[in-house]
């Protein structure tokens, strides 16, 4: 298959250009009209397909309380988005629980299935900050323990590729240590560590920063807190929920324009409830709130997100970009395959117009239904 259009992706700008598509992958790059193509997008965006790190769930679809057709159900859904990958995310919930879903997390990443495809999982709980649980569990949450995290990294199959922790509560950093020796990115987050903790946490091996500006102790000028040090430490990239509710986009524009092109990723945290009309009533400003007013996860999607951080959030439209596609690949360390339009990388690409509204997506070259 070969298609083309006047505006592809390729190492931060736009070109006209052709693609040749073989077996899921970027056989080649062509010339614009060099040889007959299946399709012209024209003047449409070719953008590579996004990367979600941090979405907890869809439409009754939960990652912490997984059924193999339920997220077979949700991967169809993801490129909606324009998504063509992600990560399962669980929250803090009972040892029980997890390891109850981990098996079938990784069931589902081990399974081909249509649509998006599952790059691994998650752990946002449960080693995290009572002072900062948000919307968590608190009576689930325990100190960072490297044996407990080894455990759940045995019954999910090597599959947990990140994990939060309050790395104030990680004695002698063990914890980040232990991670890291396992290649598991550690994400400081639902914390309230001060500046020097996670300075010395990525000393030893973290790498992330949870939600910026959600679930932290509050920056303030004489201690700057985690909230500085994911600003000012350049090794740690920074999500950030691009809705302008979780933080407000002059936050983000802050966030992005410290983390810059490369170290900026854009998340959705959804909830299991986005899309599912039995929540309307909650998620009716756009994310989803407890009755005390507590948000529990967006209803964003990952294409308005990137509009979002452009145009709201004032961002280069290719720190926008970056921080869907790139940046996530890079982090997660599966660059070599995603996160950009490249000859040998999966054809995971998204057809779209300047506002980022969906025309086709292709999951490893094979299109997918946007109705």
């Amino acid at each position: 298959m070969i298609i083309q259009s006047t505006h592809v992706w390729i190492d931060g700008t736009f070109v006209p250009q052709q693609l040749e598509i073989e077996d899921g992958r970027i056989q080649a790059l062509l010339p614009y009209g060099e040889k007959s193509a299946d399709y012209d997008a024209a003047d449409h965006w070719i953008l590579p397909g996004f990367i979600d790190i941090h979405t907890h769930g869809w439409n009754r679809c939960e990652a912490g309380a997984p059924t193999l057709e339920a997220m077979q159900r949700w991967q169809k859904h993801m490129p909606k988005e324009g998504v063509t990958s992600f990560l399962a995310t669980t929250a803090t919930q009972s040892v029980q629980k997890n390891e109850q879903a981990l098996p079938i997390l990784k069931q589902a990443i081990e399974t081909e299935a249509e649509g998006a495809e599952i790059l691994g999982i998650n752990m946002e709980g449960n080693f995290i900050s009572h002072q900062f649980h948000g919307a968590q569990d608190l009576y689930k949450i325990v100190k960072p323990d490297p044996e407990v995290l080894l455990h759940y990294q045995d019954l999910a199959g090597g599959h947990i590729l990140t994990v939060t922790c309050a790395v104030e509560f990680d004695e002698d950093y063990a914890f980040v240590k232990t991670a890291a020796e396992h290649q598991i990115r550690v994400s400081c987050g639902h914390s309230g560590a001060s500046f020097d903790q996670v300075k010395e946490a990525v000393h030893w091996g973290a790498t992330g920063i949870t939600h910026c500006g959600n679930g932290m102790r509050p920056f303030h000028h004489r201690n700057p807190g985690i909230f500085g040090a994911a600003l000012n430490l350049d090794e740690l990239y920074a999500e950030v929920i691009g809705d302008g509710i979780h933080v407000h986009f002059e936050t983000a524009h802050l966030i992005g324009t410290m983390k810059g092109e490369d170290k900026l990723i854009l998340v959705t945290d959804s909830a299991e409830c986005k899309d599912d009309p039995d929540y309307a009533e909650f998620g009716k400003e756009g994310a989803f709130r407890l009755p005390d007013g507590t948000l529990f996860g967006s209803a964003l999607y990952v294409n308005q997100g990137i509009d979002n951080l452009h145009r709201k959030a004032r961002l280069p439209l290719k720190t926008a970009i970056n921080a869907a596609t790139i940046n996530p690949a890079r982090y997660l360390g599966v660059e070599a395959r995603k996160g950009s339009i490249a000859v040998g990388k999966d054809a995971d690409l998204v057809v779209c117009d300047e506002h980022l509204q969906l025309k086709h997506v292709y999951c490893r070259g094979v299109s997918q239904p946007l109705e």
